[in-house]
């Protein structure tokens, strides 16, 4: 009798070091990924994998790292274009400064640009999926389907007059439509971003929270980044941000918080208890001197902690790879504990923990069949990557985004060996260049 023929493929990733992130943490060496149809259809040993398949096209992965596409869960794109523009400033005051610049002059044309440059920049630092909370929700849908990565993202609510001028009750009703248009999309994951606290009133927050219940969305704000957040929540409404949130419907399994960087006691263990997730920004946090975030105490209490870049103007870089490595030592250092935060904790973190955040874990997050294909490829083979005894100590340790070689999304090449495949790059950089001109102009005159 003789043997099948192999089944046509898209695409087989061969001869990698295969990081699966399954619940068994197979690390297959000689490995290779199959996808077909934008989703994984077999994970196993190359040779087992060639005799089965027939691939439109072969990716060899020798001396790489094959795994899950990173998951990042904190940032704002647009804000690539004020990189460097507001620095040495607590939070309050670099809010108060950026947010003039960007009222002036943001519009969905310069959001398009800089979204576009941030996803470049996301992509090429490994990152397959972002939850990004800014302004022009449906330029920064167009933005990643140009770019080819999976964005969270919805409506943002402010009280106080807004970049984009839309009332409170309209932003509801274009909430409504956005998630309308983009339920069950490949790329964009609908959402609702209420932006904290200090900028939207209790009543709205509470109307907000409803909504994203009712429309089943993920909801993200900020909470507790620094203390004045913290004791002007307690003299405005009798309450710290997270207990405020509380009482107003806002903590349940479908909310993400960013930062939580400062916590009473007691509510590490309200978090877990209301299955809300928490995404850590170290590299922000560091730099505008917010704190740092006791995540440990977090884990322990059992509260899920993924990991975030935060903007491009707060932390100043997208390098989720920077963020990994200041993760794992801060504390390390802050416990006096070098055994806490194992490399394959933060590595968890960055890919299973963040999907199941996003409630997406049944489609991201580990190499397995019938998960879509969101896969990086990284170089392990050179001189600070030499020798590989531990490949989650290389992830966090040693390996950088200028590693990163391939990155598929949903099944597509969106970089390959290194240059960026749906989008001309020098294109967007000459047009943020041209904007970075405009806006030298506008600091000029103010």
């Amino acid at each position: 009798m003789s043997a099948s023929p192999p089944l046509a493929i898209d695409i087989l990733i061969t001869n990698g070091t295969v990081l699966t992130m399954n619940d068994a943490a197979q690390v297959i060496p000689n490995g290779a990924v199959a996808v077909a149809d934008s989703r994984i259809v077999a994970v196993g040993d190359t040779r087992e994998l060639q005799a089965q398949y027939r691939p439109r096209e072969t990716l060899d992965a020798s001396g790489m790292l094959v795994m899950p596409g990173l998951i990042n869960t904190h940032t704002h794109s647009g804000d690539a274009l004020f990189r460097g523009m507001v620095e040495d400033l607590s939070l309050e005051d670099w809010l108060q400064k950026l947010w003039v610049v960007e009222s002036r002059f943001l519009s969905p044309e310069t959001v398009r640009w800089g979204a576009r440059l941030a996803y470049i920049e996301m992509v090429r630092s490994g990152i397959t999926t972002a939850v990004d909370m800014f302004w022009f929700p449906e330029t920064l849908a167009e933005a990643a389907r140009a770019v080819g990565i999976r964005l969270v993202t919805g409506m943002v609510y402010f009280d106080a007059s807004t970049t984009d001028g839309i009332e409170f009750e309209r932003r509801n009703t274009l909430a409504r439509d956005f998630t309308a248009q983009y339920k069950g999309d490949e790329l964009i994951v609908p959402s609702i971003q209420p932006h904290g606290v200090y900028t939207v009133s209790p009543d709205h927050l509470r109307q907000v929270g409803a909504l994203a219940q009712e429309l089943g969305v993920l909801l993200t704000t900020h909470a507790s980044e620094t203390r004045t957040e913290v004791r002007n929540c307690i003299r405005n409404y009798g309450l710290t941000p997270i207990k405020h949130l509380d009482r107003l419907g806002l903590l349940t399994p479908h909310t993400l918080l960013a930062h939580c960087v400062h916590l009473e006691e007691d509510e590490f263990d309200l978090l877990a208890q209301r299955g809300t997730t928490v995404a850590h920004c170290p590299a922000s946090n560091l730099k505008l001197a917010s704190g740092i975030a006791e995540v440990t105490k977090m884990q322990r209490a059992g509260v899920q902690v993924t990991l975030g870049t935060d903007g491009p103007v707060s932390g100043n870089d997208l390098n989720f790879w920077y963020t990994l490595r200041l993760a794992a030592t801060l504390q390390k250092t802050v416990n006096r504990d070098p055994a806490l935060m194992p490399t394959s904790q933060i590595v968890h973190m960055a890919t299973r923990d963040a999907a199941r955040a996003l409630g997406l874990d049944d489609q991201i997050g580990s190499l397995e069949v019938g998960k879509l294909a969101d896969v990086i490829l990284l170089h392990i083979g050179r001189a600070h990557t030499t020798p590989a005894f531990d490949p989650y100590a290389l992830l966090v340790y040693n390996l950088g985004r200028e590693d990163v070689d391939t990155v598929l999304i949903h099944g597509r090449m969106v970089m390959r060996a290194g240059v960026v495949t749906r989008l001309d790059e020098n294109e967007v950089l000459k047009a943020v260049r041209g904007l970075e001109q405009q806006l030298q102009a506008f600091i000029q005159d103010e």
